[in-house]
């Protein structure tokens, strides 16, 4: 049976549209300041940290977001912004830490008809 597999890669600007939107709809709440950088790590629980200036120590200044809310949130930028995933496809998250980048894997089983005699 052929399989298709397919990349998508998402720069660290993507990646931080992506993680403000998914805390916005999944009420997690953002201090408010500015962000001051974006951490991508090979992490399962903080797959992308988004460190925010603070000027007061008393509140949280970084927002983790774990390897499930972060496949959550590109996949909410892919369709917020028309990029067709197959729905039934085997969805999975490569973390380039060096490159600052997250791609996202998909793999789709092919059917095939009868093999021709």
């Amino acid at each position: 049976m052929p399989t298709e597999i397919r990349k998508i890669v998402f720069d660290a600007e993507e990646i931080r549209w992506a993680a403000v939107d998914f805390c916005l709809r999944s009420n997690i709440a953002l201090p408010h300041a500015n962000i001051g950088e974006l951490r991508i790590a090979d992490d399962v629980a903080a797959t992308v940290v988004i460190v925010f200036t603070t000027a007061n120590p008393a509140h949280p200044n970084e927002v983790r977001l774990g390897r499930d809310q972060v496949a959550a949130a590109l996949i909410r930028f892919c369709i917020d912004n028309q990029v067709p995933l197959p729905r039934h496809a085997q969805k999975l998250l490569q973390v380039q830490a060096a490159d600052q980048t997250v791609s996202l894997m998909m793999k789709v089983d092919l059917q095939v008809g009868p093999k021709p005699r």
